[in-house]
């Protein structure tokens, strides 16, 4: 029998794999979206400018919301069913979005990277949710803003 070839981004993703919750949030957050989500969703971007961290994207839903002075979003999502919508959902927004797999805790993202870092109805499915806000501020530059 070969040897595995899975690399560490399948390990993780298999890691924090929900089938259940992964077909049924794109349901929940279409409803939430048609009953006033997308209005928070706008007025938590608006004024948003630079290089953008989005943590926990989901399906994207966020990405067409982003103002035109966004240069970058980086989109880290672990979950690879929720992954592949976003992922999806980045090729229709109005700014450059990369979606990569990661979890809050361990970003994969650079130090001081990015001027805004974006958290939408996420921290309350994170298990160690100080470490992810710890690692959200490590990738931040020095004056950088958490926008929840």
């Amino acid at each position: 029998m070969p040897a595995s070839t899975a690399t560490e981004e399948d390990v993780m993703a298999k890691a924090v794999s929900h089938p259940v919750f992964a077909r049924v949030y794109p349901r929940i957050a279409a409803f939430a979206d048609a009953h006033g989500s997308i209005e928070h969703r706008q007025e938590m971007l608006a004024g948003v400018r630079g290089r953008v961290e989005e943590i926990g994207a989901g399906t994207g839903s966020n990405f067409r919301h982003y103002p035109p002075e966004v240069t970058q979003v980086v989109a880290v999502e672990p979950e690879p069913r929720l992954r592949a919508l976003a992922e999806k959902a980045a090729t229709d927004a109005p700014v450059p979005v990369e979606v990569v797999a990661g979890l809050a805790e361990q970003l994969p993202l650079e130090d001081d990277g990015f001027d805004v870092a974006v958290c939408s109805l996420v921290l309350c499915t994170v298990k160690d949710v100080p470490g992810a806000l710890a690692e959200a501020r490590r990738v931040l530059k020095p004056g950088g803003e958490l926008r929840l």
